[in-house]
């Protein structure tokens, strides 16, 4: 079994909950921060006008965002860290305790750290490195967990004990989650084992099958390991569960979900836990318009729910993909950043919501506004104990060919 250390050769920094990947673009001139934060009520006045800093001034147009009280989304953060910079994940571990992370986006691009105390979003000093966060996860305040990456192969995790950051180990991972207090799991996305830490050297864990890759997992407060698998050599998903002290079990849908077949293909992408009795899988079934199976296949995004009992099959609406950033809404439902899948081929990045989907209730959609362009979303979580969010990303232009951003953080109260 390959091993998954991998030294980067600088130091580097932390991150929480679900990450997306930051894009690599290459135009870049480096920019000073610009508005960071604004206190409730006040907004944000000037603080970018979506063009390159390099742009003639005739050009410049900065907008202006007043602060919006009144709607489900609340504008916290506004702020220019590079050229192409965005915040990419969040984690709340508590009303008052959440952190954010991303990158400048600069040539050299470096991570940005912001730390929510309740009142205001802070930046966070890090240590200087190119490393980019591309998964984090928590289990409270003082039990954080950070993957940081430096190219194809080089990363290293760091942990966060409500004081310090700590390096927790080397590898070059994926994904990255809480298994509980004190341990977390890290997945590659090729390997067929589950690699897990406790703060030191990463051990490996057998994974349920020799030529089945784990690609997604969640562990509840059970312990419970509920894990996604592709097959290595027929390419089909799967899902599988492993109680605490027990072996890896095959997870039937019975029927919920349609079936493998040779013309048509169940892509499992990923597997949200609350609990052993409130369980999310999601993904895509690719469909051939042509019975003979010439063509290439329409994807349609699908998903599941286990109440404990039986799996029911969720409606989500065409059009959306699942980008990988999920969580569960305390409620029974899940909450997801969707990317569309329609609009303009060349666009920067396409168009995103958070999909709200419910066991029994139809499925809607919700999209933070900005004035004067768009918003980007990468990651989401919940607020424990409550039913608010924040939800992370970058605000682009209008113009879908315009690839500068600038980072956002928002309040969500659906």
């Amino acid at each position: 079994m390959p091993a998954p250390a991998l030294a980067v050769a600088a130091a580097v920094a932390v991150l929480t909950a679900a990450c997306a990947t930051p894009h690599a673009r290459e135009r870049g001139s480096a920019r000073p921060p610009a508005t960071a934060s604004a206190t409730p009520g006040t907004g944000f006045r000037g603080a970018w006008d979506y063009l390159y800093p390099d742009n003639p001034p005739a050009e410049h147009r900065p907008v202006t965002v007043p602060a919006d009280e009144s709607g489900p989304w609340r504008l916290r953060v506004l702020a220019d860290y590079g050229v192409f910079d965005e915040m990419t994940c969040v984690v709340a571990t508590a009303p008052g305790a959440a952190w954010a992370f991303g990158v400048t986006g600069t040539q050299r691009s470096h991570p940005v750290a912001l730390r929510w105390d309740g009142a205001r979003w802070t930046r966070y000093d890090l240590a200087q490195t190119t490393a980019a966060p591309v998964a984090a996860a928590a289990s409270g305040p003082d039990d954080v967990w950070l993957m940081l990456r430096a190219g194809r192969h080089g990363g290293q995790v760091l942990h966060w004990d409500g004081a310090r950051w700590s390096p927790a180990g080397d590898g070059s991972f994926a994904s990255l989650g809480s298994a509980g207090r004190g341990q977390a799991w890290a997945l590659s996305g090729e390997d067929t084992a589950v690699w897990l830490s406790e703060g030191g050297p990463w051990r490996w864990m057998p994974g349920p099958g020799a030529r089945l890759a784990v690609q997604a997992l969640s562990v509840p407060p059970s312990g419970t390991y509920w894990a996604v698998t592709k097959d290595m050599r027929r390419w089909d998903s799967g899902l599988y569960r492993r109680p605490p002290g027990g072996r890896w079990q095959p997870v039937g849908f019975g029927g919920a979900l349609p079936a493998d077949t040779r013309e048509n293909s169940l892509d499992l992408q990923g597997v949200v836990a609350a609990s052993d009795g409130d369980v999310w899988a999601y993904g895509t079934y690719g469909r051939r318009p042509d019975p003979e199976g010439d063509g290439d296949p329409v994807r349609d995004p699908i998903a599941a729910h286990w109440d404990g009992r039986a799996w029911r099959a969720v409606a989500v609406p065409e059009g959306w993909r699942f980008t990988g950033a999920a969580v569960v809404d305390g409620h029974g439902g899940l909450r997801a950043v969707v990317a569309s899948t329609i609009g303009d081929e060349d666009a920067v990045a396409a168009d995103t919501a958070v999909l709200t989907l419910t066991p029994t209730g139809p499925a809607t959609s919700a999209e933070p506004p900005i004035p004067g362009g768009r918003v980007v979303l990468r990651g989401l979580a919940r607020v424990p104990g409550t039913g608010r969010f924040w939800a992370v990303g970058a605000a682009y232009p209008a113009a879908p060919d315009m690839s500068a951003s600038t980072s956002v953080v928002y309040g969500w109260r659906p």
